[in-house]
């Protein structure tokens, strides 16, 4: 099924064949327009022009192909969002290498599988990780060389045999390969349809699966998402979330480059709101943790006193007034003014938040929008470049993924007695497969659709609504589904439960099946109620409160559905790098509590 009605027409955008054609027709149209701007050394946003990453992308590329390597070679690249790390992936794309883009936040052990699979002849990272690298470079032969994004390479003492350069040896070994006219990159033909990047998932159990994208799919997967959404050259992205994952790198960076939009590079989450500020942000790609704390704060100014209270409850009833007598984009524009002081706050050009990863709670979503803000909710995976679907500007819905990326075969395999099925896709977005993994690859398609592994169902108006991930459902004995995600999003906003995973246990009396909460209460909240601070709060004093909070859902749902037992950390459960929480890494070992007892 191809969806057809996106409620109004969809966007006119142009399609690019490959990144060297995308990069080319930026440079045509807003050539000395100014983008990848990152702080300086006095602590000032300064940018350079699409003329002058192109410039910098070409001889970047010379260099590496001045290194001896070979077209289809792979090199790794690890680093923090920045201007080197983004003009290292487009040279090492549009020079027909494959890049390994690699989370710096994982762990040795998971960075060495990586390599050991991927088997890099090159890797560009930021110092940090210099030594892990050099390392690896002598455990691995295939490795020959290392560059630094950040630091010069003579700062490092290393007795390796591996030839250790920095970002500005390799530019200087492109300039003159490319002033004495032997460019081999002007020589090099591009096949979109080979994969370009292979991105792996974090292997914290088991072997990482390396998902390959061709530029077609990502170039495809651009065009289908700006067909949704209007992204265009005035607007600021502020490049917060990690650039490996596929969701930054092409909705917040290669789509940049599509559009001749302006990206900024946050220097830390700690000073993000300086950043919004400083570099006059316009949108932002975030994850729902970001959001909601984002939105917190934002509360948390706005309901502090009576007067604040006030302020807020007015403003909103006369912003609803003018949604009503003039529309809903005429009652924006009066809620941005009468709420300017939130928006000075962030610079006054913040317009956008554009979510994925997770669902945003509605009420996040509708708190922002009543002060002017736009929230957007989207829907991906790695596995299909990573785009398939959005909210679109003039319509949406706050409880739903959004509608079908365009052009797309969309179908819903056993579909349940509820109308819901296992999310399945076919089109020019879908990876061509897992790298050497033949036996996983097949697994992962049906008759030609590729299996998300998520389960959801589309409603009447095109709305995708996704009800969990495949792993997670529950299966009872009786055939019924129970997906984890409805009964944790009652706890979304509790005051004495901040994380919880539900779960399947078996009970050892009984040998029963039944439902286990695992929980990290909300220790902020907690200290003010017990009045005591965390270190003293003891099972004891969680048990009666987390008891009745469970009982009092409990009788939201069906039977089968109940939380009967549950578990309490005292640690934050484990989160991968956009923010949502590792299930497998669970305890289930944690002493378990009845709920009723």
């Amino acid at each position: 099924m191809i969806w057809e009605n996106y409620g109004y027409p969809l966007y006119e955008v142009e399609e690019r064949r490959d990144f060297r054609e995308m990069l080319d027709k930026t440079c045509e149209i807003y050539g000395e327009e100014k983008s990848f701007f990152e702080k300086n050394k006095d602590d000032i946003y300064e940018g350079i022009t699409f003329n002058q990453f192109r410039e910098n992308m070409r001889n970047l590329s010379d260099g590496i192909f001045a290194l001896n390597l070979k077209e289809r070679d792979h090199i790794a690249l690890m680093g923090k969002n920045s201007r080197a790390w983004a003009t290292s992936y487009y040279s090492i794309t549009a020079s027909n290498f494959v890049v390994i883009p690699i989370d710096r936040e994982l762990k040795d052990m998971e960075i060495d599988r990586i390599v050991s699979i991927s088997k890099p002849k090159a890797i560009f990272c930021d110092s940090a990780f210099i030594r892990l690298f050099l390392e690896l470079s002598l455990k691995y032969d295939f490795i020959k060389f290392i560059i630094s994004l950040d630091q010069k390479a003579s700062s490092f003492n290393s007795n390796s045999k591996i030839m250790l350069y920095d970002m500005e040896q390799i530019l200087d070994k492109g300039k003159e390969v490319r002033k004495n006219g032997n460019s081999i990159y002007d020589k090099v033909i591009i096949n979109p349809d080979l994969e370009t990047s292979i991105l792996f998932t974090s292997g914290a159990t088991g072997t990482p699966k390396g998902v390959m994208l061709t530029q077609h799919s990502i170039c495809n997967n651009i065009y289908g998402m700006r067909k949704l959404i209007w992204i265009d050259n005035t607007k600021y992205f502020l490049s917060v979330l990690p650039l490996h994952h596929a969701y930054e790198c092409t909705c917040g960076f290669l789509c940049q480059v599509h559009a001749g939009s302006r990206i900024l590079y946050v220097q830390s989450l700690k000073k993000l709101a300086d950043n919004i500020k400083e570099g006059k942000a316009t949108n932002i790609n975030v994850v729902p943790l970001l959001l909601e704390t984002l939105a917190k704060r934002v509360k948390e100014n706005l309901t502090h006193s009576l007067f604040t209270r006030i302020y807020y409850h007015a403003g909103n009833g006369i912003g609803a007034f003018f949604d009503f007598i003039s529309g809903k984009e005429n009652g924006r524009k009066v809620r941005r003014t009468i709420f300017k002081p939130v928006h000075n706050a962030f610079g006054g050009k913040l317009d956008l938040f554009i979510s994925g990863g997770a669902a945003v709670k509605p009420e996040i979503s509708k708190f922002l929008r009543s002060l002017g803000f736009r929230v957007l909710q989207g829907y991906g995976i790695s596995e299909c470049s990573p785009f398939l679907a959005a909210n679109r500007d003039r319509f949406f819905k706050d409880d739903s993924a959004g509608m079908p990326l365009p052009e797309h075969d969309f179908e819903f395999f056993d579909v349940d007695e509820e109308g819901v099925g296992e999310i399945a896709v076919k089109g020019k977005s879908v990876m061509l497969g897992y790298y050497n993994d033949p036996e996983a690859t097949k697994a992962a398609f049906h008759d030609g659709y590729f299996l998300t592994g998520d389960y959801g169902y589309l409603d009447n108006q095109g709305f995708i609504h996704i009800k969990g991930r495949k792993k997670n459902v529950i299966v009872t004995r009786n055939g019924k589904n129970i997906y984890p995600e409805d009964i944790e999003v009652l706890y979304d906003n509790s005051s004495t439960i901040q994380e919880i995973i539900v779960m399947e246990m078996v009970e050892k009396e009984t040998n029963n099946e039944t439902i286990c909460a695992y929980i990290y209460p909300n220790f902020d909240n907690l200290e003010k109620i017990l009045n005591k601070p965390k270190d003293s709060i003891k099972d004891e004093d969680l048990l009666p409160l987390i008891r009745a909070e469970i009982k009092e859902n409990n009788q939201k749902i069906s039977a089968f559905k109940r939380i009967h037992y549950f578990s309490i950390s005292y640690d934050e459960f484990e989160k991968t790098t956009t923010k949502k929480i590792i299930r497998m890494n669970i305890d289930k070992n944690m002493k378990k509590y009845p709920v009723y007892i």
